[in-house]
């Protein structure tokens, strides 16, 4: 018996470890330690995690609304990514070519990887430096004067891929050519028509659903009834979607009070943060775990539930008639 104890303690320290470790470090610097304590238990204060529910429907007696919103993971077509290159040079000849030679070296190296890799160049800046000469004069302080040095060329690099996979190869080439600085990756899909056509599809067959669902609940049939419907779409790339976070790490010792402590600085990075899903009614390529681009749908449909109390096209006219007696008075007719 005690042998079986100690043994389920075991397992239940190792589960909980385990869903610590599942979470993340991000979380884990979110949250701190007052929920990894043993103030979580014993005589500290447990809770139950309540959640409250997302309303997603709502009626009175005039009318119902239905919302229904959904996301879908696209993944890229293709990526752009922008290397920006800077060169200087003692002169604009020899800045230039500097330049051409490094990024030549980059689209031939390229073009033997993958002929599919597009790559082009975009102009920034040509301008010339400056540095400072001292002009001695014999009963004036010195004068310090700008003098031209040579010239700085800015341009980029545009590198179009299919190949999420390819992406480590051009770094390779790129850092070999002393080429860096990763401006941006753009994300770009040709898709968006066909995105957009089946998330409507989708919408449309979940509205039919909760039509027959409602229908049955309020014992009338809906699909008569006139309604108003709003819709909406938006799209995020992955660059939109990306969060900062510093490594978590703290110590828990006591230093002498004459002592110096030095406090190493902690890695700050970032992370891919896509939307969440608790708030929408789908999810449509739910599994990709590559950033992607995601698009949101919602469509919110106002049912009218009052009837008019008259038919439909009826005309209403409030004409008055008049009568003006022989002693002139105007008296009101009661037709």
């Amino acid at each position: 018996m005690k042998t079986n104890l100690i043994t389920t303690i075991a397992l239940t320290i190792a589960l909980n470890f385990a869903n610590a470790q599942d979470m993340g470090n991000a979380q884990y610097e979110k949250k701190g330690n007052a929920d990894y304590g043993n103030g979580a238990y014993g005589n500290g204060g447990y809770t139950i995690n309540r959640v409250n529910t997302i309303q997603t429907t709502s009626s009175s007696q005039d009318e119902m609304v239905i919302t229904i919103k959904g996301i879908f993971n696209e993944r890229a077509t293709s990526q752009i990514a922008t290397f920006a290159v800077l060169q200087l040079g003692k002169t604009a000849e020899e800045a230039t070519n500097l330049i051409d030679e490094r990024i030549g070296n980059v689209m031939k190296e390229l073009a033997l990887f993958n002929k599919e890799i597009v790559v082009e160049t975009d102009m920034i800046s040509f301008v010339p430096t400056y540095d400072y000469a001292v002009d001695k004069k014999i009963f004036n302080p010195k004068t310090y004067n700008e003098k031209p040095s040579g010239f700085e060329l800015k341009k980029n690099i545009l590198i179009k891929f299919r190949n999420n996979n390819d992406f480590d190869k051009i770094l390779s080439i790129c850092g070999k050519n002393e080429i860096y600085d990763i401006a941006k990756v753009d994300y770009v899909t040709t898709n968006f028509d066909m995105v957009r056509t089946q998330m409507q599809k989708k919408a449309l067959e979940v509205f039919k659903d909760q039509m027959a669902n409602y229908s049955l609940i309020m014992n009338t049939d809906l699909n008569k009834k006139e309604k108003i419907l709003q819709e909406g779409f938006n799209v995020t790339y992955p660059m939109e979607s990306y969060r900062s976070y510093q490594a978590y790490s703290q110590a828990n010792a006591n230093f002498d009070p004459k002592s110096e402590v030095n406090v190493i600085k902690k890695n700050t990075t970032q992370y891919y943060n896509q939307a969440l899903v608790k708030d929408h009614n789908f999810v449509m390529n739910p599994d990709i775990t590559e950033p992607t681009i995601q698009a949101f749908y919602d469509i919110t449909i106002r049912i009218k539930l009052k009837e008019d109390q008259l038919p439909k096209n009826t005309i209403i006219r409030n004409n008055r008639y008049y009568i003006i007696t022989a002693a002139g008075d105007i008296k009101l007719l009661n037709l």
